[in-house]
């Protein structure tokens, strides 16, 4: 538990005793995706393919925080993978801020946010819009997308069960032990049900994977395909339920 850095919860002994009551509701398989549902929306998941993770999975170990234990890439390596992401902010500047993450409290994370919400977001009538401010909740609300962890370069995000199933399936990662699952005496879900680790990348080709996962979780979260540095603007899709039939763009 201290050996695993800061995370969500506080390193005392009250910390400590929450992680424990809560391993006995952790998931039997993180390598089993979510069931999809036909209420979903997006109805699709985003990722067409992907490439196989060459490398075995890393150890993972832990709740919250939860991390991966070897296989952490070089300290260049994580500053191009964070360099990275302010990138793709940059890029879709009216879609995306960033900001501490909600689930942990610290740490670089993205989050989707619809105009008024990004002070230098152009207004699109296609953003404005009556009822909740995302397609799919992940933490309160907030609209993030995803966060970092310094201290072995993974990732957390929330994806489309689809998604989900092909990130898990390439080897590129795993459920959160929580995801989905519910807690006695909490009375909700902690995590989303696509809660995902993605493992740390090894190499700047695979910083390029991670990139088109961390698209995925804004196609999931707000229903729209993220504009890259090869692509223009990005494609927003409005939020009418006939319009989630939508394959990737």
């Amino acid at each position: 538990f201290m050996a695993l850095g800061p995370g969500g919860t506080p390193k005392t002994i009250a910390g400590y005793l929450r992680i424990s009551y809560l391993r006995q509701f952790t998931l039997k398989d993180p390598f089993s995706p979510p069931a999809p549902t036909a209420a979903l929306r997006p109805a699709n998941g985003f990722l067409l393919r992907l490439p196989e993770r060459p490398q075995a999975r890393p150890m993972v170990a832990g709740i919250a925080p939860h991390r991966q234990t070897n296989q952490k890439p070089s300290a260049d390596i994580y500053h191009l993978l964070r360099i990275s992401l302010y990138a793709l902010v940059r890029v879709n500047s009216r879609l995306l801020r960033t900001g501490n993450s909600c689930f942990e409290k610290h740490g670089l994370a993205l989050f989707l946010c619809l105009c008024p919400q990004c002070p230098d977001a152009e207004c699109h009538a296609e953003l404005l819009h009556a009822g909740p401010t995302h397609l799919n909740a992940t933490c309160q609300d907030t609209g993030e997308i995803c966060h970092l962890h310094p201290s072995d370069s993974s990732m957390h995000m929330t994806l489309h069960p689809d998604d989900a199933a092909l990130v898990i399936s390439q080897g590129w990662g795993e459920r959160h032990p929580l995801a989905g699952c519910h807690v006695p005496g909490i009375g909700k879900r902690l995590l989303p049900e696509g809660f995902v680790m993605v493992y740390a990348p090894q190499n700047e080709e695979q910083i390029r994977v991670l990139h088109d996962i961390v698209r995925a979780a804004g196609w999931w979260v707000g229903g729209v395909a993220l504009a890259t540095e090869s692509n223009a603007e990005g494609v927003v899709f409005t939020r009418m339920v006939d319009q989630y039939q939508c394959n990737q763009p």
